[in-house]
């Protein structure tokens, strides 16, 4: 099954300047994935996406799916992507 992860800002450098792909996966969980892509682009992803003590995800980073928040799914981080799901990663954002 196919989906779209689409990235930004230095999430989009961290995956080599992609600020989108197509992924052929199994059936796999948000949290998966998440780990599947720091597998594929190393550590500088990860250490964006995931915080570097309680290797949870960085309560800054946003993941969305099709347009919705993670937390506001029924499992989470667990939910079950689906083909042609479209998953937008947002890294912590500074400033005022």
């Amino acid at each position: 099954m196919k989906i779209r992860v689409k990235a930004f800002l230095t999430l989009r450098q961290a995956m080599g300047n992609q600020g989108s792909l197509e992924m052929e996966i199994g059936q796999l969980t948000i949290r998966e994935l998440l780990r599947k892509l720091c597998s594929e682009f190393g550590e500088g992803f990860e250490q964006i996406v995931f915080d570097s003590c309680s290797k949870t995800l960085s309560g800054n980073t946003k993941v969305l799916v099709n347009g919705r928040h993670y937390s506001t799914l029924p499992e989470k981080l667990d939910t079950r992507l689906k083909e042609g799901d479209e998953v937008a990663l947002f890294p912590p954002l500074a400033g005022g």
